[in-house]
């Protein structure tokens, strides 16, 4: 007999999909090897590992334009600029652009590695390793110029600096080509004071934002040895939980200070690749830099309003 299981009606709106919906409608059973009952990585979809609220989650077709549009071989990435300092950075282009920021080691240049599927980000295991802004071109011709600009920030928190932090702040609020900045949160640690900070910061100076959950591969599979089995129904549930409690930090309701975040969050794994030049997740994150660039064809972007006052972070990042 199979268990019924409750879904309010909150929850019912976020469409699992098909494998996720068949693995739930299962008899929950202990996990043997033959009865496993789990969902194989590839098969998940942004609704299953990520958490929509105010916006909907793409389709194959969206996700698929986004792919294309950061394909190497199409228009392969190249570095533009590097900058210590907001007063050195490139005052004159124009293409839009978005940034991620997030601690120390949190992974920021394996995503970007990821995302342009390309190794042209510098990654290491020590923290504290991007000590400048670095900006990349992508969806440019080769040799021409790039229609969307990203960002690695330098991190905030273990072996940073607080001048970084400063500089960051001076580029979020000064930079009109901006369009949102993405806060990567390591899922195995969760929020942490600096991070609450920084967002306390984004809503304050109106800097448009979206939170990302990495290394999600560790939440979903316990053991790296399993991870081609697949990730269990009740992980993939407990994940959405897990989202669903960051909501009222990241977009907090009665806030007196400016906007919240976006109304979704997103969750990766850079270092899970399923063999088809794809990771956990990044499809999804790629949609949303074409949305905040206005290249998904429906959204137009705004820019960050300008003549704020510099705001000092030294307390969210030191």
């Amino acid at each position: 007999m199979k268990h019924s299981i409750y879904r309010c009606t909150a929850c019912s709106r976020q469409r699992p999909s098909f494998a996720l919906r068949r693995a739930l409608s299962t008899v929950i059973v202990p996990k043997t090897p033959s009865n496993p009952n789990k969902i194989p990585l590839c098969d998940l979809t942004p609704a299953d590992i990520s958490y929509y609220w105010d916006t909907q989650a793409p389709n194959e077709a969206k996700l698929s334009y986004a792919d294309k549009f950061f394909a190497p071989s199409r228009h392969s990435p190249i570095k533009i600029w590097s900058a210590s300092k907001f007063r050195t950075t490139p005052m004159s282009s124009v293409e839009p652009e978005v940034a991620f920021l997030g601690r120390s080691n949190v992974g920021k240049s394996s995503l970007l590695n990821a995302i342009m599927g390309k190794e042209i980000c510098w990654t290491s295991s020590k923290p504290g390793r991007t000590r400048e802004m670095n900006a990349f071109g992508i969806g440019g011709t080769k040799g021409g110029e790039a229609k969307v600009v990203l960002l690695d920030m330098p991190g905030y928190g273990r072996a940073s600096r607080t001048e970084w932090g400063v500089e960051i702040m001076k580029y979020l609020q000064g930079r009109r080509q901006l369009r949102r900045a993405f806060l990567l949160i390591d899922s195995s640690h969760g929020l942490k004071k600096t991070d609450e900070e920084t967002l306390m910061l984004f809503r304050r100076y109106a800097i448009p934002h979206q939170v990302i959950m990495s290394k999600v591969d560790k939440f979903l599979v316990k053991k790296r040895s399993q991870m081609k089995s697949g990730a269990s129904a009740t992980n993939v549930v407990a994940l959405q939980e897990l989202l669903r409690g960051y909501r009222p930090i990241v977009q907090p309701d009665g806030r007196v200070e400016g906007p919240g975040a976006l109304g979704e969050i997103l969750t990766c794994s850079a270092e899970t690749s399923f063999g088809t030049g794809k990771s956990l997740g990044i499809s999804a994150i790629r949609w949303a830099i074409l949305s905040a660039a206005g290249f998904d064809g429906n959204i137009r972007a705004q820019p960050v309003p300008n003549g704020s006052p510099v705001a000092n972070i030294s307390t969210a990042v030191s």
